[in-house]
């Protein structure tokens, strides 16, 4: 027994049913096989952007607990504040924000090349944290788990972690010569990361702007 998806009403159980008696709507039949397969496929999915989202943490934190020398620290920060301050104190806050995660996020989307560009740019994301801790005298562990508590930080580490995940899926697809529907999925991960970094930058110059210069 199935019902239209549009207008709920009761579909006779004839097989080749293509349109809704009722409202015309079209009716698409999935055999019990294909709805597995869709199942198993979406499983697998949300399972590798779970781990990779994992590892997106652990390769920042590798960067967190490693050694920066003081002056090197002192660079750093100088140069993260050099930002801070462009963003604050222009309208281009939110235009730099966003197209420099979305750069290296568009990176991450690339077939063998992104996962490692993206663990490399998070591994320095880690040092930064490590550098403040320095200068500041603080855990550099808490610093960093400190950021979750801030929503554009959990929109970015997503994005990145959908954009390796696919990357991986792009180059599985393309052992399996099965390119094109990966390639829909790669522009539909595409405009979701774009929109939840766009999101995020908007969070995070509101955040910058509201610290006294």
């Amino acid at each position: 027994m199935s019902y239209c998806p549009r207008c709920g009403v009761k579909l006779p159980d004839d097989e080749d049913v293509r349109f809704c008696p009722n409202c015309g709507a079209p009716i698409t039949h999935l055999k019990p096989r294909e709805i597995k397969v869709w199942q198993i496929d979406r499983r697998r999915r949300i399972m590798v952007f779970l781990l990779v989202f994992i590892v997106c943490i652990s390769a920042t934190i590798a960067g967190v607990i490693s050694h920066v020398d003081p002056k090197q620290a002192h660079e750093i920060v100088k140069e993260v504040n050099k930002l801070g301050e462009v963003t604050s104190s222009t309208r281009m806050g939110i235009p730099l924000i966003f197209g420099n995660n979305l750069m290296h996020t568009l990176i991450m989307f690339v077939p063998i090349v992104g996962p490692f560009w993206g663990l490399f740019v998070l591994y320095n994301t880690g040092t930064a944290y490590a550098a403040y801790a320095i200068l500041y005298k603080a855990s550099p562990l808490v610093l960093f788990s400190s950021a979750f508590i801030l929503p554009f930080t959990w929109m970015e580490f997503i994005s990145y972690a959908l954009a390796i995940s696919e990357s991986l899926w792009i180059t599985y697809a393309l052992l399996k010569r099965n390119i094109k529907r990966e390639l829909v999925l790669a522009a539909i991960m595409i405009a979701v990361c774009n929109i939840l970094l766009l999101f995020g930058a908007l969070i995070e110059a509101a955040i910058i702007s509201s610290f006294p210069s």
